[in-house]
């Protein structure tokens, strides 16, 4: 008995070791990606002549939304002039800035303090990323996952108040514990998820897919079907698993109804901010004929066929679940305009676990990569900063 103790404590220490040893090369990443955006508002402030501190650089457009959600809440009626309300935006990430406001000085505006919740998201994630990686792949380093998360195009949102650095923490979480067949954690990830993003809510349907895969493989058939839907009634842990992964969203949607008396108050307000095409394909034709809702249109539809393009990848690659969350979180996003499409796919973990698959094995691509992410987003920070966002927002 006493072996097997020391035994287990040896694989502890182990365990400790190498997370720490991931956690340190990490985080030498994460604090070089910041160091490109400290040195990219700083060649800002030279040429433009200018002193504006790098958190006031970057307050701009959503990041003014949860700003306001912080400090004041949530407006029971939209403006009269404009037709916007703030009930527009989820609740999850206002939360945690509100609470972490709290506990730090007074001296900290909310800006500040969401973009620290962002940044510590990001590490998070990129953290989580790379164990996800060598869980899979035990003979990779894993810390190309972090690189794309730190730095890929479009990944400026991470360091900001937006919501997309804490949504791709807990789907990134979510995938690591699938990985691992622990789905209470994953589900718990995805109940988080679907309470920061609407699209949080799709992983549900990756958490069935990877219970069916642990099951019967990809071996799909009727008997194997109907014995693992009968499985789920009589699992109650199970079923529970796969209930808690939407409760956020629908959390949310019962407090809109006692604010505004309308469910689905979220969606109907989004008409405010841009067109509805009603169709995917045709949100793809019209901003592809560049008569979209904005001077990014094309842009903006090529990127989502890009995203498309890596969700098919992984569905050749046998990666379902992944490849369900990003059609269905991109889809629904298109199913009205192609608007900010870019930021959502970068936000989206199933198009790094598709660009990973990609470029894994591929030294050479993955180095050219590297330096081209490196070079676009730092442009991506200076147009940011200088208030061109035609093909970043």
């Amino acid at each position: 008995m006493q072996t097997g103790r020391n035994d287990m404590i040896r694989k502890m220490n182990a365990g400790v070791k190498e997370n720490t040893r991931i956690f340190a090369a990490v985080l030498i990443l994460f604090v070089l990606s910041r160091m490109l955006l400290t040195f990219v508002a700083c060649a800002y402030n030279y040429a433009a002549g200018t002193y504006t501190k790098t958190w006031d650089l970057l307050y701009k457009f959503d990041a003014l939304w949860y700003v306001d959600i912080v400090e004041n809440g949530y407006q029971s009626v939209p403006n009269s002039v404009t037709g916007y309300a703030n009930y527009a935006f989820y609740p999850f990430y206002p939360i945690v800035v509100r609470v972490a406001k709290g506990l730090l000085p007074d001296r900290f505006t909310t800006n500040q303090v969401g973009i620290m919740v962002s940044n510590l998201c990001t590490l998070i994630a990129g953290f989580v990323g790379v164990k996800a990686v060598r869980a899979k792949y035990s003979e990779d380093t894993g810390y190309f996952m972090a690189f794309l998360i730190f730095f890929a195009p479009h990944t400026l949102y991470f360091s900001m108040t937006y919501t997309e650095a804490m949504f791709m923490m807990f789907t990134i979480c979510f995938f690591y514990f699938c990985g691992q067949r622990k789905f209470l954690p994953a589900a718990i990830a995805a109940f988080f998820a679907a309470f920061t993003r609407i699209a949080g809510v799709f992983l549900v349907f990756s958490l069935l897919l990877y219970m069916y895969e642990a099951d019967y493989g990809w071996k799909f058939g009727w008997r194997n079907i109907a014995d693992f839907i009968r499985q789920i009634f009589l699992c109650p842990l199970r079923l529970f698993e796969i209930l808690i992964c939407p409760l956020g969203i629908f959390g949310y949607f019962y407090y809109l109804y006692r604010l505004t008396g309308d469910v689905w108050a979220s969606a109907h307000i989004q008409v405010a901010w841009h067109n509805s095409y009603e169709g995917i394909l045709r949100t793809l034709f019209y901003n592809l004929l560049d008569s979209g809702s904005g001077t990014s249109s094309q842009y903006w539809a090529l990127y989502a066929v890009f995203g498309i393009g890596m969700f098919v990848y992984l569905c050749w690659r046998k990666q379902f679940a992944a490849a369900v969350f990003g059609i269905l979180a991109v889809g629904i996003s298109l199913r009205t305009d192609a608007i900010a499409i870019s930021r959502y796919i970068m936000g989206n973990f199933a198009t790094y676990i598709a660009l990973y698959e990609l470029l894994r094995g591929r030294e050479t691509v993955r180095m050219v990569v590297m330096n081209v992410c490196i070079i676009v987003s730092g442009l991506m920070y200076y147009m940011w900063f200088a208030g061109e966002c035609y093909f970043i927002f």
